[in-house]
């Protein structure tokens, strides 16, 4: 009886998963909001006003247009010919679905917008999508790891012993460095391992495994013929860094109008780690995560800030976000007829 009553149990779990998920992080969000103060997130849009607003939208378009480029000469490289607006408008209906729901599964809504019009095979599209999602994960790690590096050796925590942790500091600069290359080393055996590391994560995860497998063939597959192509494999590469530094730009921007002196290249490392923990499935668009993520890491260096100050500016930093998202995204998903049903048989197709 015992046993039936848990198998009831774990089977209710299971449909109503969403639905807990997405209270969970209203909660949380609220929890935010409260801690934070209500008043003062408000007073804060105010000081960034109107003028702050239309400069955050003018480099969110940017980072939007580089985006697109990059995905196009990606297809160009493993001689696939896509157009621009369908490189354009799935990064838009990809992205907001990121931000609606867990992990990141707005690459399949990708992956089949592509495909669809464009007349490709399902294999071609998922290949292109595949090398840009895995160049992207290694390029923010060797931008954190070079940013890491320099804030070690120009002694970043000597001048800033006041705000900081002290001399300490140094040693989790270079922890840091030793962790991503860590993750760059997981990386290489995932990639070359593949078998091997598979099969470790199916006995935990076989759902994510099974994902994780056909990604990483169809990566194998498309990046054959496009580390053939040098030049675009070079343009990928340098295109891929001024999208990270646009987005981390976006914070520096509310930062600076906000008048708190934070070194750049630590708000940069911020966003690489808000977005690495977007990837996790924990909740929709990393609502609530992320942005404790990025003020905790900033609130390590600066602590005379507080970091109830900190958290605010990336909480009006997801919403403004997600506000454009959903006018840019939502728009790409009408443009190409994509529902949010769609999502559970596009994951069993790629």
């Amino acid at each position: 009886m015992e046993e039936e009553n848990t198998s009831k149990f774990l089977s209710w779990l299971k449909r109503r998963k969403r639905l807990l998920i997405g209270i969970a992080t209203l909660l949380l969000l609220i929890f935010m909001i409260i801690i934070v103060d209500f008043i003062s997130l408000i007073q804060k849009i105010i000081t960034i006003g109107l003028t702050g607003l239309m400069i955050f939208a003018i480099i969110y378009t940017i980072g939007f247009l580089i985006r697109a480029y990059k995905l196009k000469l990606i297809f160009k490289g493993i001689n696939i010919k896509i157009g621009f607006f369908s490189s354009y408008f799935s990064t838009g209906a990809g992205l907001i679905i990121n931000d609606l729901t867990p992990a990141k599964i707005g690459d399949i809504v990708r992956i089949l917008i592509i495909k669809d019009h464009e007349k490709l095979k399902l294999s071609e599209s998922t290949a292109g999508i595949a090398i840009e999602r895995i160049l992207d994960f290694i390029l923010i790690f060797i931008i954190s790891c070079f940013a890491l590096i320099f804030l070690y050796i120009s002694n970043y925590g000597e001048t800033s012993t006041k705000e900081s942790l002290g001399s300490n500091i140094q040693f989790f600069l270079a922890l840091g460095v030793i962790f991503i290359i860590g993750i760059l080393v997981l990386l290489a055996l995932l990639l070359y391992k593949t078998e091997f590391i598979v099969g470790i994560i199916n006995r935990f995860l076989p759902k994510i495994a099974d994902y994780l497998n056909r990604f990483v063939r169809n990566f194998k597959r498309g990046i054959k013929e496009f580390s053939g192509h040098r030049k675009i494999f070079i343009a990928t590469i340098l295109l891929g860094i001024p999208t990270w530094i646009v987005d981390g730009f976006i914070v520096i921007l509310f930062f600076y109008i906000l008048e708190y002196q934070v070194n750049m290249l630590v708000i940069i490392l911020a966003t690489v780690l808000i977005n690495l923990s977007k990837t996790f499935p924990i909740t929709p668009g990393g609502w609530g995560i992320s942005e404790n993520v990025g003020a905790l890491f900033i609130f390590f260096f600066y602590p005379a800030i507080g970091f109830t100050e900190i958290l605010s500016i990336f909480i009006i930093d997801h919403f403004l976000r997600t506000a454009y998202l959903l006018i840019f995204g939502g728009y790409s998903l009408l443009h190409y007829n994509f529902s949010l049903k769609d999502i559970e048989s596009a994951k069993k197709r790629v």
